[in-house]
């Protein structure tokens, strides 16, 4: 009796799709997160790493990017983004977002070394250049849209938000930045600019099973860690779908209001005011002069 093999294929195939990976690499790419130093930055993805081996069972590495396109061609199996450049690309699975400050997202402000908007003129401008759609995030998400292109002299992009601001504070060699609140000491705060996302913890190919994902997400959500990134919770894709709206040219006009209609009553224009039957009588009294006699 010939048994078919197919039932037994089918199984092999599904326990091999849904078999852990013998490794687990996690990368981090956060410029717009004051770490300080590279070295710091290494040391939190590390101790993250170590927290995910942990109730994984699954020997894990960390690696720290300079840029996201290095980043994406090693196809790390976890990704610590920038929330810019996951709201740019929200491909994958999102598995966490990173609390700083207690929020999953904060405030960002223009600051200057100049007292207003006009003095920064043909200025330069420093960014932090993610690589990932920096134009739209300065020109729409940040300034709305209302500065003209050519406002600025010159843009400068840095690597991170610390050289970012060095190069105002510091370096003096740009007048204006857009930083998180609170972060740029010494800087007029010239306006607020909106709320940004932090970093999202993702799956880059969406190809791990999904209950090592969520032990990966219980283990990433129960570290501390501490430090720039002062937590992590349960993600939601709405903060960062916002600031990807945001990127989009948007164009504003005056709000007009409709005139309040007048109604009259016809019956209001034929009726004849009271006072044109109200008659007044004037006295008159007339005074004869008789004439003297006629003279010859």
């Amino acid at each position: 009796m010939r048994t078919s093999l197919l039932p037994v294929v089918l199984a092999m195939l599904a326990s091999s799709a849904s078999a852990d990976p013998a490794k687990l690499v996690v990368g981090i790419y956060v410029p717009s997160v004051e770490f300080g130093t590279a070295q710091a930055r290494l040391a939190y993805v590390q101790g993250l790493a170590k927290a995910i081996e942990g109730a994984t069972g699954i020997k894990t590495e960390a690696q720290s990017y300079a840029n996201v396109a290095a980043l994406r061609k090693d196809a790390v199996d976890l990704a610590i983004l920038d929330g810019q450049c996951y709201a740019a690309d929200p491909r994958g699975r999102l598995v966490a977002t990173a609390t700083i400050g207690g929020a999953t997202t904060r405030a960002f402000a223009l600051y200057a070394s100049t007292p207003d908007m006009l003095s920064l003129k043909g200025k330069t401008l420093a960014f932090v250049s993610t690589g990932c759609n920096d134009a739209a995030f300065v020109d729409h998400a940040m300034l709305d849209s209302e500065v003209d292109g050519g406002f600025f002299g010159a843009r400068t992009g840095k690597p991170d938000l610390t050289a970012a601001i060095a190069e105002v504070a510091s370096y003096k060699a740009a007048h204006a930045v857009f930083a998180p609140v609170g972060t740029a000491k010494g800087l007029t705060k010239l306006f607020d600019a909106g709320l940004v996302p932090n970093p999202a913890l993702v799956t880059p190919s969406g190809k791990l099973p999904e209950p090592l994902v969520d032990k990966i997400a219980a283990a990433v959500i129960g570290y501390g860690g501490g430090g720039a990134i002062g937590g992590w919770t349960r993600p939601s894709r709405d903060i960062y779908a916002n600031l990807a709206a945001r990127f989009a040219r948007t164009s504003k006009a005056g709000v007009l209001a409709n005139p309040e209609p007048v109604r009259l009553d016809a019956r209001d224009v034929l009726l004849e005011p009271p006072t044109l039957r109200d008659t007044a009588v004037v006295e008159l009294r007339h005074h004869f002069i008789r004439a003297g006699e006629r003279m010859e």
